[in-house]
């Protein structure tokens, strides 16, 4: 006597299907993965891209490590194109738009840059990245009053950070607040005693 009639056991096997193939390109993802990790370990970037390449199907993690790959491997452009399709899979990620933003600088585009960390900003206004290199942006296009907007809002989170008051002092010297420079200036000799950077703004003042 059948335990199992036909019909059954072939409706039972269409169940299951879906679930093994499902496990079978989990575990084949997993591995290219792995493999990719290895390879970057002994800076073969060429294998690292081919062994995520082998299983690609346009996912957003494979996208964004292939974009990472790219741009250890110095080809910017192609290291944009990934991350790019990352931020597109991720509108609202915060993660891909700082990975897009490296090839960007590699390649000059520094508008577009400006446009992703506004929009990272959009999200988190307190993203104290964003808000440093959207004022670094601003104080190399001496757009002083922009740049002191976003400097502050890193200073006020971070008071004792080298960088940004270094640049906010340099932002309000040239705005002529020429007290508040003076203070952030001896704040960075604080921070880092005798700071020749530090030392010529005072000389300015």
């Amino acid at each position: 006597m059948d335990l199992v009639k036909p019909a059954l056991l072939a409706a039972a096997l269409a169940i299951l299907s879906p679930t093994h193939a499902w496990a079978q390109q989990s575990e084949s993802l997993a591995a290219s993965f792995g493999a990719s990790y290895a390879a970057e370990a002994k800076a073969d970037y060429d294998d690292a891209i081919a062994a995520l390449k082998g299983s690609y199907a346009n996912l957003y993690e494979q996208n964004l490590r292939l974009g990472w790959l790219y741009f250890l491997a110095k080809n910017y452009t192609a290291s944009a194109v990934y991350y790019q399709k990352a931020v597109d899979q991720r509108p609202y990620a915060i993660e891909p738009k700082f990975g897009l933003v490296k090839p960007l600088n590699a390649l000059g585009q520094v508008e577009k840059m400006l446009g992703l960390y506004l929009a990272i900003l959009q999200t988190d206004p307190q993203n104290t990245q964003a808000n440093y290199w959207t004022g670094v942006i601003y104080l190399n296009r001496k757009a002083f009053d922009k740049a002191a907007r976003y400097f502050e809002r890193v200073v006020n989170l971070y008071p004792f950070d080298y960088d940004t008051n270094l640049s906010l002092a340099w932002t309000y010297l040239n705005l002529g607040k020429k007290t508040e420079a003076r203070a952030l200036y001896n704040k960075v000799l604080l921070i880092r005693p005798g700071d020749t950077n530090a030392l010529a703004g005072l000389k300015r003042l």
